[in-house]
């Protein structure tokens, strides 16, 4: 049998996992996911099913450095999607995810406001 058919073939990688963001970020996994919600990463795909795995594009490494040095300057997440903007020019926003801002802290929360609105 021809070796080429024995071996895989190697198709290069076209993204990033969440552990790999994560690392060169150097924060964990939830400031990741704030950072999504506040439109300054790239939504990743996911594989679907058990197991998921979150495919990042590759250039959320260079977005997430970005991220983080303007975290380490002092400025609030907020801030920072206007920053982004002014870095990498307004093509980069067809790659961020949209803001969907801070996520619920608590359930209770959320009753406590309905309850107050009726």
């Amino acid at each position: 049998m021809p070796r080429e058919l024995r071996e895989p073939k190697d198709l290069g990688k076209d993204f990033v996992t969440t552990e790999e963001v994560s690392e060169v970020a150097g924060v964990g996994r939830p400031s990741l996911y704030e950072w999504l919600r506040e439109g300054l990463l790239p939504a990743p795909r996911t594989t679907g099913g058990r197991g998921i795995i979150a495919k990042w594009p590759m250039s959320t490494l260079t977005i997430a450095k970005f991220v983080r040095s303007q975290r380490e300057l002092g400025f609030g997440l907020p801030e920072i999607r206007a920053r982004i903007i002014a870095a990498f020019g307004q093509a980069v926003l067809e790659i961020l995810s949209e803001p969907r801002g801070p996520r619920a802290r608590s359930r209770k929360g959320k009753k406590l406001a309905k309850m107050r609105k009726k």
